[in-house]
């Protein structure tokens, strides 16, 4: 018997063929070539190269996807306790920096963006009255608010007021003002926040309450 050579052509081909020949283990017809006992060795490989284009093909593209259409993510809405929670707490925001440079600039328009009613007439008559002394609050207050009642366009909240290390400073002296072993450290405080003309949720009304510690 005659030992056959293998060319570097015939590896290559061999080689094809073996990548080939996985894909075309999962196809039935291949299957049915290979279990075909009248099959000849030509009728075999007159099969064998109609098919490699197609199953090659086939082994080289990538699956389908069975994965579900990808829902788009819809865009969460702030409640109105979210949003008179959040239009409380930029209130403060401005309220204290007003309070720590009265002097600094006019503060009423910064003001009128945040507050209404009763709560803008009050904070707008401190920023005044500090800047006529002249004086200024250092130091930091602390809150912590929560939602009370929620009806429609107007939200109640109740918040625990810490004043902390802040005090009213002179500017001219630097001493402070206010009478700080006296004062009522931490007390209840309630406020309304309510919606004007446009939807957009300002504090409306302050009220704190000192004879109540919390």
């Amino acid at each position: 018997m005659q030992n056959a050579t293998l060319t570097s052509g015939d590896h290559e081909k061999g080689t094809k063929k073996e990548r080939i020949d996985r894909c075309l283990a999962a196809s039935s017809a291949y299957i049915a070539c290979l279990g075909s006992d009248t099959m000849t060795a030509r009728h075999l490989r007159t099969v064998f190269l109609a098919m490699t284009a197609v199953i090659a093909a086939s082994c080289t593209s990538s699956p389908p996807s069975n994965s579900a259409p990808t829902t788009p993510t819809s865009t969460a809405v702030a409640t109105p306790s979210d949003a008179a929670l959040s239009a409380y707490n930029a209130f403060w925001t401005v309220v204290d920096a007003a309070y720590a440079a009265p002097q600094s600039k006019s503060w009423d328009a910064d003001l009128k963006r945040v507050g209404s009613g009763q709560a803008l007439a009050s904070v707008l008559a401190d920023v005044a009255n500090y800047a006529s002394l002249p004086a200024h609050v250092q130091g930091r207050i602390q809150r912590s608010p929560r939602v009370q009642s929620a009806s429609g366009d107007r939200v109640s909240i109740s918040d625990c007021v810490d004043l902390g290390d802040s005090r009213v400073v002179s500017d001219t002296t630097g001493q402070g003002l206010n009478d700080l072993k006296n004062r009522v450290q931490r007390f209840r405080s309630r406020s309304d926040v309510v919606t004007d003309a446009t939807g957009r949720w300002l504090v409306d009304r302050t009220a704190p309450a000192l004879d109540e510690p919390c």
